[in-house]
């Protein structure tokens, strides 16, 4: 089946590019200049990855990617302008996979909507490859293939793309000290910089979702100056 892409973008140069790389990697394009007609066709289409630019001319594009994840495991990339850092970072921190710079460049749009789609099509990251499937720690059990965490009362407790991803890497390195750049790598992908404001926010939540039952310290130890280890 082709994978489908729904972009919600209302500049016409911006949407060329994007139909013209995108479909020429095989991606069925589905465009959308308004939010209300996104929703629309959200309902009509089953998309693999959702391309959002944050300037949106009837609404918030934070505050739908915040809603788009609540809902959905599936790819979101935001458009941002080039060199605004901070509209990087609160795009990923709503809960975005990636985050591209207009004006476009193909042959960056490709591989970074590449590298979403092969981590979020549920095909095994690096940080997962030739791991124990399962795992359990003071009563929590997490799992890789079905990419879900239930906590010691048997119920589940939702996880974001990101959240999963980075206890996926922690948990497969149990003990190991990782820096931020590779938590970031293996979180977003080997295209995307190392942002420390993303990673600690991420932890934060993570703290928060699975918290410690039979002892004082967290799961997720702060190794200060150098990263994060879990030692559950």
């Amino acid at each position: 089946m082709t994978p489908c892409i729904l972009v919600l973008e209302d500049e016409s140069a911006v949407l060329a590019v994007v139909q013209q790389t995108l479909g020429s990697e095989g991606y069925q394009v589905v465009t959308a200049r308004s939010l209300a007609q996104f929703r629309k066709l959200d309902t009509q289409h089953e998309a693999d990855i959702y391309l959002i630019d944050v300037s949106l001319p009837d609404g918030n594009g934070f505050a739908l990617v915040r809603e788009l994840r609540r809902s959905s495991d599936r790819g979101i990339i935001t458009l941002t302008g080039r060199g605004r850092d901070a509209e990087d970072v609160a795009g990923l921190e709503s809960g975005a996979d990636d985050s591209i710079g207009k004006p476009l460049r193909e042959r960056e749009l490709a591989a970074r909507v590449n590298a979403v789609y092969r981590r979020t099509a549920g095909r095994p990251t690096a940080a997962r490859a030739g791991q124990q499937a399962d795992h359990e720690f003071d009563g929590y059990r997490f799992s890789l293939p079905s990419r879900q965490l239930w906590g010691p009362d048997g119920a589940e407790i939702a996880l974001t793309s990101s959240e999963f991803e980075l206890l996926a890497a922690l948990i497969s390195r149990r003990g190991e000290v990782l820096s931020r750049d590779q938590i970031m790598n293996a979180v977003k992908g080997g295209h995307w910089e190392s942002y420390d404001r993303v990673v600690d926010g991420i932890i934060s939540r993570l703290r928060r979702k699975i918290p410690a039952r039979t002892r004082s310290t967290p799961f997720i130890r702060t190794v200060h100056g150098v990263g994060y280890a879990f030692t559950g």
